[in-house]
C-alpha cells in the first residue's frame, strides 16, 4: 500500500479514546499486581493495531460500547494512531522484560507513562505519539515522497 493512501486512512477518535481507557487500567492493574500476563498481552495488542490491518479485542470491545452509548463517529486520520501504537509496542515489550529480569521499579515507572500517556489519550484526546508523528515522522515522509514525484 502506497503512503498516499495510507495516511488518508480514518479511524473513530471515540473508539481511539476507548481502546486507551482499556490501556490505562491495563497499565494501572500492572502497576498493583506486577502481573506479566498483563503487559504482555498489550504487546500482542500494540503489534496487532500497528502493524496489520486486523481488529483487536480491545478495538471490538471499544466499537460496541461505542455503539451502545450511541457515540458519534469522529473520523481522524489513523495512521498517527498507528504510529503511536507502535511506540505503545516498544513500551509494552520494555514492560514485560523489566518485569521478567524482576526489574520491577524500573516497570513501575515505564508504566506509569504509559498509563500516563493513555490518559491523555482516553480523557483529554491528546495523542503525544501522534505529535511525534506530526513533527517528525510524516516531515520526513513528505520529503521522501516530494522526491519520489
Amino acid at each position: 500500500m502506497n503512503t498516499v493512501l495510507a495516511s488518508q486512512t480514518r479511524v473513530n477518535e471515540n473508539v481511539v479514546r476507548l481502546v486507551a481507557a482499556q490501556v490505562l487500567i491495563f497499565a494501572i492493574a500492572t502497576i498493583l499486581t506486577g502481573w506479566v500476563f498483563l503487559p504482555a498481552y498489550l504487546i500482542l495488542d500494540f503489534f496487532v493495531r500497528a502493524f496489520t490491518g486486523w481488529r483487536t479485542p480491545f478495538v471490538i470491545v471499544a466499537r460496541q460500547v461505542a455503539d451502545g452509548l450511541n457515540l458519534p463517529n469522529k473520523p481522524i486520520y489513523a495512521a498517527p494512531k498507528k504510529f503511536a501504537a507502535g511506540i505503545g509496542f516498544v513500551f509494552t515489550l520494555l514492560i514485560t522484560t523489566l518485569l521478567l529480569t524482576d526489574q520491577i521499579l524500573p516497570a513501575r515507572i515505564v508504566t506509569g507513562l504509559l498509563a500516563s500517556f493513555a490518559t491523555l489519550e482516553s480523557v483529554f484526546s491528546i495523542c503525544a505519539g501522534c505529535y511525534v508523528y506530526s513533527y517528525l515522522v510524516a516531515p520526513l515522509v513528505n520529503k521522501y515522497n516530494h522526491r519520489e514525484a
